[in-house]
């Protein structure tokens, strides 16, 4: 019994081990997949500071521009204000010219009038001179007179002159009496404010005497208590030094605390991971084992054929190939003895996505991906390549909007679709979009730049 089926167990063995490898393979693709797409997410992420540094660099430029513009304008203004004040001053050195020419001329006036005064005064110099000369020409003549006139009249000129003499002498007593008088006043108010200030000096002095005293004792007891708030005071710095260097202490304690508990976390997640895989691995392998040993069960009990054999290999290769259609995102299909993988591989430049191509080659959805802002596809082209032979080209109408978040079908003729732009379109030109092994769906923009591409490959294997 075990020579019977041992062709079929070495081929099922032999399925599971390449499917074993295969998985593998695509491990390791997924994995240089990750670097790749790890390596692109630092160069965007390079690209979007380098932006980030170039807005700042420009918003430094654009306040650089706004603060020259503004100082411009303010020299402008200051222009503006200097010529106006070159005009006013050109205004004011006119005026000024003018009442200095004025002046002028009315210095020439006022020298030509004071050379007309001196000549009067000359003039009137002469003409005094002259009275004087009269005059004392007529005081001699009186003084001859006077010599020749009787002793009567010279009695009644001294009589004249004595009295005049009593009534100045009056006069000068009661001048002199009121000034003795007014004296006496001013010094006895004098006399009596110097008295008032004294004693308002001595009262202030007093009171100052018993301020400075009352002060004193002040200072001596403010001493007293500085003396006792500096001792507290040093008290008190000794105790915020220790609570400092105790906290200290303490922060550094929590720290190598947090630092341990972030190591045996790793050191858990780490154990915790290679656990995880294990496990799967165990998993996997009492998966095989459980299904090999129901194929030996069989295989004994001699209840199954040789097709009913068969059978159970398929679903066990089939079993695999679905696990692996799990782990790498690719679709794997067993039918008797051929085995078919389909892979897929999208990317974009932009907002606009190839979501999906259907397998049947019905339509190709387009999508959106940005969350606010719209994106004009009039006049895109749409280029799918199938096995690197036949070519189909579709041009997507002018003015189409796809909005944003949202997606467009574009189908083939007679393939179920309505022609509802923007969200489904139907391509009159051709009734598939057409089916194969190595399919290629391109978006091209109207420029001639790819802005979208979704491949497909399709491998078959069998024994």
């Amino acid at each position: 019994m075990h020579v019977q089926y041992a062709d079929s167990l070495r081929d099922a063995r032999k399925e599971i081990d390449d499917g074993a490898r295969r998985k593998a393979e695509i491990d390791v693709r997924v994995a240089r997949l990750k670097d790749d797409l790890a390596e692109i997410r630092s160069r965007y992420e390079d690209v979007q500071h380098r932006r980030e540094n170039d807005r700042e660099k420009i918003n430094q430029w654009k306040h650089a521009i706004d603060d020259a513009q503004s100082e411009l304008e303010m020299l402008r203004a200051r222009w503006r204000q200097l010529t106006d004040e070159e005009k006013r001053l050109n205004g004011d050195n006119a005026r000024i010219w003018e009442e200095l020419q004025k002046a002028r001329n009315d210095l020439d006036e006022e020298t030509l009038g004071r050379i007309d005064f001196q000549n009067q005064v000359q003039t009137l110099m002469e003409e005094l001179e002259f009275l004087r000369r009269v005059h004392e020409q007529e005081v001699k003549e009186l003084q001859a007179l006077l010599a020749q006139a009787p002793a009567d009249t010279r009695e009644f000129f001294k009589n004249e002159l004595a009295l005049a003499i009593r009534d100045i002498k009056d006069e000068y007593d009661y001048i002199a009496k009121q000034g003795k008088q007014d004296m006496e006043s001013w010094y006895k108010l004098k006399v009596s404010e110097v008295q008032g200030s004294a004693n308002r000096a001595n009262i202030e002095a007093n009171y100052q005497r018993e301020e400075v005293k009352r002060m004193r004792d002040n200072i001596g007891d403010l001493r007293g208590k500085l003396g006792d708030l500096e001792a507290k005071n040093a008290l008190l710095e000794k105790e915020v030094q220790s609570l400092n260097n105790q906290l200290n202490d303490d922060q550094r304690q929590y720290e190598a605390a947090l630092n341990d508990r972030d190591a045996t976390l790793r050191r858990m997640r780490e154990e915790c991971q290679t656990l995880v895989a294990e496990l799967q691995a165990l998993l996997d392998t009492k998966q095989m084992l459980d299904a090999e040993i129901a194929i030996y069960r069989k295989m004994l009990e001699g209840e199954e054929s040789r097709v009913g054999l068969r059978q159970m290999v398929e679903q066990v290769v089939k079993t695999h190939s679905l696990q692996q259609q799990e782990d790498t995102d690719s679709t794997r299909s067993v039918r008797g003895e051929v085995s078919t993988k389909t892979t897929f591989q999208r990317s974009a430049k932009g907002n606009i996505t190839i979501a999906e191509c259907d397998p049947n080659g019905k339509f190709i959805m387009l999508e959106n991906s940005h969350r606010s802002k719209d994106e004009n596809l009039g006049e895109h082209k749409l280029r799918r390549k199938l096995d690197n032979r036949r070519e189909i080209v579709y041009t997507i109408p002018p003015n189409t909007i796809l909005k944003a978040g949202r997606t467009m079908k574009i189908w083939a003729r007679d393939q179920g679709g309505l022609h509802s732009p923007p969200e489904s379109l139907v391509y009159d030109g051709e009734n598939t979009w057409g089916i194969g092994a190595n399919v290629v769906t391109t978006l091209i923009n109207k420029d001639g730049d790819e802005r979208a591409t979704h491949t497909q490959k399709t491998i078959q294997t069998g024994q």
